[in-house]
């Protein structure tokens, strides 16, 4: 590939060396050097198609500015996982998140160091797999995704992303359950964030990255019909018949629910906003990362997807209060035309969906992490399941 002959892009924490921090813009514009890069892997069991470092920076001299730490995120070193990333041209997009859009998103956003990445060699070729997802059978379908996952890694481009460290902050557990009081913290930033890009069509027709709600569905009922029957070998029991009925009910919904979840009034999303993503700063202010997943939809899936993955079903009875708490902010922020009834409607879609999603992805990204017995899916299904089952 041209650009590897260009340019060195770090893979991994033993690429991230002085000489190359030498060589970034940010070290460049400081006229400062660094003299020496320690590495330690943050985030492990959060995040699960990146790997994440944080680097403590020594330098030659002291200047304003320079920081002693930076997180730099390269793609996953889980190869099923950097393939699914690739094929969903998740890194590409954050870093042209944050290079491009991060001024206004309006958003609290840790800052913007660096970005690299190789050149995509054949834009052409999204358009062209698009078509076909759309357009093979559900068999089709599952064999052209296999065979995406399946690219050889020396066809893999290579991508990294450099931003701020948040040391300060308190990153919440997902796997432990928040509580309600960080979960109207987190919805008032959501909802901020929705007002801000309701009906947002300048911005959505000016980044290719920024995918509709209802791009591929059919990829969403093959993953479903191909991982069924294991999954419920494995929660079956858990779920019990009524829900198993009722995600059989939503395979054959698919293309009407995502429509759904995709028509106007629609905002742009943050895709994939759960409590790990979401860090807490000791004077009350919030930091949202992970950018990779952005498109534009209906504000009840990012609402769904946090309060359900967030929240143990225990606090199921505060649900109608906390979107009551999202919807007030959303409407004191200008947005009109959408009521509490709809929002709640449409959140409710957005758990069916967000189920079966767990079930069609069984396969194609590992959620196991060392040292833990269940993965995070496991988790998370027996979180979603009272949620689902309430």
């Amino acid at each position: 590939m041209a650009g590897r002959a260009r340019s060195h892009i770090p893979q991994s924490a033993e690429e991230l060396t002085p000489a190359w921090f030498n060589l970034v813009p940010f070290a460049e514009v400081a006229g400062a050097s660094v003299l020496r890069v320690e590495t330690e892997r943050v985030g492990a069991g959060i995040g699960f198609v990146g790997d994440l470092f944080r680097c403590r920076l020594t330098w030659d001299r002291e200047l304003p500015g320079l920081p002693a730490t930076v997180v730099a995120k390269v793609p996953s070193s889980v190869r099923q996982n950097r393939a699914l990333g690739e094929g969903l041209l998740a890194y590409e997009r954050e870093i042209v998140v944050y290079r491009e859009l991060r001024d206004t998103l309006t958003i609290p956003m840790p800052g913007y160091f660096h970005g690299q990445l190789d050149p995509n060699p054949a834009p052409w070729l999204t358009e062209v797999i698009r078509w076909l997802l759309d357009r093979l059978p559900l068999g089709g379908v599952s064999w052209l995704v296999d065979r995406l996952l399946d690219l050889p890694e020396s066809t893999m481009r290579r991508f990294l992303l450099v931003i701020e460290d948040v040391p300060d902050a308190r990153p919440a557990s997902q796997v432990g359950g928040g509580s309600v009081q960080d979960a109207e913290a987190a919805l008032d930033v959501l909802a901020r964030f929705h007002a801000a890009h309701w009906m947002c069509t300048e911005l959505v027709e000016d980044q290719p990255l920024v995918w509709p709600f209802d791009r591929t569905p059919k990829v969403f009922q093959a993953g479903y019909r191909r991982n069924r029957d294991e999954f419920l070998e494995r929660f079956g029991e858990l779920l019990g018949p009524a829900i198993i009925d009722r995600l059989d009910a939503v395979q054959e919904q698919i293309p009407e629910l995502v429509e759904r979840l995709a028509a106007p009034p629609w905002t742009l999303l943050h895709g994939d906003y759960r409590l790990d993503n979401v860090l807490f700063r000791p004077n009350g202010d919030i930091v949202v990362v992970d950018y990779q997943l952005l498109l534009y939809g209906r504000p009840g899936w990012d609402v769904a997807y946090f309060v359900t993955t967030a929240l143990d079903p225990a606090h199921r009875d505060d649900e109608q209060r906390l979107l009551g708490h999202y919807h007030d902010e959303l409407v004191a922020r200008g947005v009109t035309g959408y009521g509490p009834a709809e929002l709640a409607g449409d959140v409710e879609v957005a758990k069916d969906l967000l189920a079966h999603w767990m079930v069609g992805t069984g396969d194609v990204i590992d959620t196991r992490v060392e040292g833990r017995d269940e993965s995070f899916v496991d988790l998370m299904v027996h979180r979603l399941a009272g949620w689902v089952g309430a």
